[in-house]
């Protein structure tokens, strides 16, 4: 790390940068006459004047201009919007966890904002914005439809808006160079340049395209956007500092440091998350996806960038951006070795994502090309995408944990309904459907229907649910994606090439493991009738300890390699994939399928009761596709072989599995060696993606305890990095639970 970089980063912990933000201006584009524009020119009006009003700055050593300063909009929703909101209740539902199936952030009206979409920077880059707005203004020529026209005017103004802030960062270089001396002042007056060339054309070199990507970025959330990905960012970077090495007009040092002064800025909103329930630090969705193969050839892609990027996020101790690092069969040695050494350092970096498993999972789906699905990178978190090209929602989904618990329960929550006094759409006070009395479920078999017949009502009803739910439109965002500027519709349009909606399946190993111990005590062994037996879990093992230790201790679970246990696993998984694919969307996608918790392994598990994995109620359960914590008494190996006992092949939007190791089991070569050999044999076993903790708990209780001592300490959560001593008390104590392995 360079004395600059060092610098910028200790005016990050000081919190230097957040002096220039703004909450809200007070500012309204609203009058008598705007009032009956299109809404989306009203956005892009209001996107103008934020952009030519809120605050420009540059810390001492920046080399990147730019950053989000204002937090609301200047106003352009009407008073009779807001009355009216959204009438396909997108703000009520069913009840309160059912608002989790939509964006997390809503614009006034209650229409979910756009989140977890990867701009097509490998385009955009090339381009430059003048060259859009020029397209933007033929296809409007060019057309008499006036949907289409409101959407390439509101194109034109929010971009136009960007070059503005463009030429206020160019004044802002030009004034701070006037009063720097030396070698700064050059990087002033370059800077300067950059700036006034990006509202010319294209970036002409590295540090400009750098720098057109952080204001596509930050600009994207200033409009409302969140959750911004970064895409493929090795193969969008890797022409322009090729071009300027081969010229001479960069060293790899200098390209080094613009490349982590960009990471430095993206840092700026690690505290400004989205959500309100689940607002957790450094949940930004900023993910970088680097390595992989070529679109067009399916050969491997690994250049300079892509060591670049693991080499910067060895060396910086910052959570963002989020690095996942696409593997196969073609990924040389020295980024397996490079990858694992930045694992061993405990930031829960990289991700490890599987091309031979998720590339045939896309195509499964029969919307995507091969040269598409070639081109996959991570969206918020980890789900799968197809950048530049769609749409991506993440609208949460089942917990197989508590679909078992509506069958016991004849479709109600065994706790009681979370929200009852708020919630809607409850037929009979049910959530789940009426599938009958205990009693007639005679055999496992009847009972295994039971459980189906949840998870198909629940599926079903929320697809239909978020069929129904609305969008507001994002006149810059969607315009940096394939597909917008060509059909001439916005995201609440379905404009984009692909519109991606994913649901997500929670609790698997705990169901498994649960439905494992049903068939044992009911229907073979026969020691409790199935009353008897869900009795005792609504009285939350009061009075059986006994027999709860034994479930706990002399049962096989999940993650053991145990067959009969995999299989149940695998069954229920088979279910849930042919249930959410036989779903559209409101854009005509098929729904894609994955496996991942989410936040819901701490909040859904607050309103889940006890369940015959031996879990009390209100306990965390797994997160992700891992096992039980405290479950997986056999190594990692056994676990990547239980996981790759399961089909993923029909999860497009990924299957992660969360690993946790002591930090000696990574410390030497040869540990990560092993490492390294136990990640390449779950790939072949077919898993798709691997997310990692080093950890010591010893460490992690002092942090509990002098937090002032572990301001950079990190901690993989469910699919990003967070500082462990900003986080919540819940969330410490789940990371700390989580079994310990060694290799």
């Amino acid at each position: 790390m360079t004395g600059r970089i060092n610098h910028l980063r200790e005016l990050f912990f000081a919190d230097a940068h957040k002096q220039y933000r703004v909450e809200d201006l007070g500012l309204s584009i609203l009058s008598e006459e705007t009032e009956k524009l299109p809404f989306a020119i009203r956005k892009a009006m209001a996107f103008d004047l934020a952009l030519e009003k809120m605050p420009v700055f540059l810390l001492e050593g920046d080399l990147i201009c730019g950053g989000k300063t204002l937090y609301t909009l200047p106003a352009y929703i009407t008073d009779e919007e807001i009355r009216c909101g959204n009438h396909n209740m997108e703000c009520g539902g069913y009840n309160h966890q059912h608002d989790n199936c939509f964006n997390l952030g809503q614009d006034a009206r209650g229409f979910g904002l756009n989140d977890s979409s990867i701009p097509a920077y490998y385009k955009i880059l090339p381009m430059g914005i003048p060259a859009l707005i020029a397209d933007a203004e033929r296809r409007m020529a060019q057309t008499d439809d006036p949907d289409k026209i409101t959407y390439y005017e509101s194109v034109v103004r929010a971009n136009r808006a960007s070059l503005k802030l463009m030429k206020r960062y160019e004044d802002l270089c030009r004034q701070q160079a006037a009063q720097a001396e030396g070698g700064r002042r050059a990087e002033l007056e370059t800077m300067a340049a950059n700036i006034a060339q990006l509202q010319k054309g294209a970036p002409q070199t590295y540090w400009q395209a750098v720098q057109l990507l952080y204001f596509i970025q930050f600009l994207i959330w200033v409009e409302g956007g969140y959750l911004i990905p970064l895409g493929r960012l090795d193969l969008t970077l890797q022409p322009f500092l090729t071009r300027d090495m081969e010229a001479g007009a960069i060293t790899r040092d200098f390209a080094f440091e613009i490349l982590e002064a960009f990471f430095m800025k993206l840092n700026y909103e690690v505290d400004r998350t989205h959500g309100e329930d689940i607002r957790i630090n450094s949940d930004t969705g900023q993910s970088v996806t680097i390595g992989g193969c070529d679109p067009l050839t399916g050969a491997p892609t690994y250049n300079d960038l892509t060591m670049m990027i693991l080499d910067a996020k060895c060396d910086m101790r910052v959570t963002d951006p989020k690095v996942h690092l696409r593997v196969n069969a073609g990924t040389p040695a020295e980024i397996w070795q490079k990858a694992a050494y930045l694992n061993s350092l405990g930031m829960g970096f990289p991700t490890y994502e599987n091309d031979d498993v998720i590339i045939p999972a896309f195509l499964k789906h029969p919307e995507y090309t091969v040269e598409h699905a070639r081109d996959y990178a991570a969206s918020g978190c980890w789900e799968m995408t197809v950048q530049g090209r769609a749409l991506n929602r993440n609208v949460g989904g089942v917990c197989a944990l508590r679909m078992v618990e509506f069958a016991l329960n004849d479709g109600h929550y065994a706790l009681g309904t979370p929200g009852a006094e708020t919630a809607m759409g409850l037929i009979d006070g049910r959530c789940g459907a009426p599938t009958g009395p205990l009693e007639w479920f005679s055999t496992y078999p009847k009972f295994l229907n039971a459980v189906k017949v949840q998870m198909k009502h629940y599926i079903d009803m929320v697809t239909t649910y978020v069929n129904r739910s609305m969008l507001s439109p994002s006149p810059f965002y969607s315009s940096m994606l394939e597909g917008t500027l060509e059909s001439g519709r916005d995201f609440d349009e379905w404009g984009a090439l692909y519109n991606e909606v994913d649901f997500q399946l929670a609790a698997l190993s705990n169901a498994a493991d649960a439905l494992y111990a049903i068939r044992k005590l009911v229907y073979i062994d026969k020691a409790y009738t199935l009353r008897q037996l869900n009795d005792i879990l609504l009285a939350n093992w009061e009075g059986h300890e006994d027999l709860r230790q034994r479930i706990l201790n002399e049962f096989p679970k999940f993650g053991n390699n145990n067959a009969e246990v995999d299989a149940i696993a695998n069954d229920l998984l088979a279910f849930y994939v042919r249930e959410v694919t036989k779903h559209h969307n409101a854009a005509g996608q098929t729904y894609r399928a994955r496996i991942s918790s989410a936040t819901s392994y701490v909040y859904g598990s607050r309103v889940l009761g006890a369940s015959a994995d031996g879990r009390r109620d209100r306990e965390f359960y797994a997160d992700n596709l891992s096992p039980m914590m405290g479950a997986d008494h056999s190594g990692p190996t056994a676990i990547v072989l239980s996981c790759g006992n399961l089909d993923m092949s029909g999860c497009a939007g990924g299957a992660v599995l969360d690993l946790k190791f002591h930090p000696s089991a990574l410390t030497t070569e040869e540990g990560r060696e092993k490492f390294i050999a136990l990640l390449k044999t779950y790939c072949k076993l077919g898993g798709m993606q691997v997310q990692i903790n080093v950890l010591d708990n010893k460490v992690l209780l002092d942090a509990q305890q002098h937090p002032e001592n572990y301001r950079d300490l990190m901690v993989r959560i469910w699919g990003f990095s967070a500082y462990f001593v900003a986080i919540d008390k819940h969330w410490q104590d789940h990371i700390i639970a989580r079994s310990t392995l060694a290799l």
